[in-house]
């Protein structure tokens, strides 16, 4: 008898909760078809920020794409197919400028606008505006993304190598080294960072290049070449 008043009890609490919450459903219907509503807003709102997401993505890599089709466009008489043509380099640097000047400013966060800002430092590379060269460089750094960031990185370092700040560009060659992507591979890096030792630190350079070429990846030939000319003590 007390093994079927507890399973009794059991079975009265159940029914008497499932009837508890099908009254509390019941009293607060409108609050729950207000809130199966709001849940049906924001799944449309997420639906629709997607797409336009999306969206604004594949126009801004277009607009990127415009403008380095401009920055390798072919200056003079000469006709390349495929490639964009211009009367003068004037022509050419203002095209390539009002393009990537339009992926920064219209399609700003973006992957794109980083590969703007790599392009405009290259730009300004070519016109030897080491400053401005360097500030895009240093924004593109820190775009969305993997590979523009990692490409003005690797560009930052051999202009601040250039410029003979040695420390500086060593600290973002080891960046990239422990931070690889698929464009720049962490050998790459290694043989970079590698390059600045060269002179000041032969030993190490020729450490550096030893692990990379005894790994026998695609890198290893330019090791291998590294260590010749430390060899031949140039």
């Amino acid at each position: 008898m007390a093994r079927l008043r507890r399973k009794d009890l059991k079975r009265d609490r159940f029914v008497e909760e499932v009837t508890h919450q099908v009254t509390f459903v019941a009293a607060h219907r409108k609050q729950f078809i207000a809130g199966g509503l709001a849940i049906v807003i924001v799944l449309v709102a997420s639906v629709g920020y997607w797409s336009y997401a999306r969206q604004r993505n594949q126009a801004s890599r277009a607009a990127l794409q415009e403008a380095v089709e401009s920055y390798h466009g072919i200056v003079g008489e000469e006709s390349v197919p495929g490639a964009k043509k211009f009367s003068s380099e004037a022509e050419r640097i203002d095209s390539v400028t009002a393009a990537l000047d339009k992926v920064t400013l219209d399609y700003s966060g973006t992957a794109a606008a980083a590969g703007a800002l790599y392009y405009a430092g290259l730009l300004d590379r070519e016109e030897d505006n080491t400053a401005e060269a360097r500030s895009h460089f240093e924004q593109a750094t820190r775009g969305k993304g993997t590979e523009y960031p990692s490409l003005a990185r690797l560009a930052l370092a051999e202009l601040l190598f250039a410029e003979g700040e040695v420390a500086g560009a060593r600290e973002q060659l080891q960046s990239l080294v422990e931070n690889p992507t698929r464009t720049i591979s962490r050998d790459r890096a290694s043989i970079e960072l590698a390059r600045t030792y060269l002179e000041t630190d032969p030993q190490k350079a020729r450490e550096m290049l030893d692990a990379i070429q005894a790994e026998n990846g695609p890198a290893s030939p330019l090791a291998a070449a590294l260590l010749e000319t430390l060899s031949e003590g140039i």
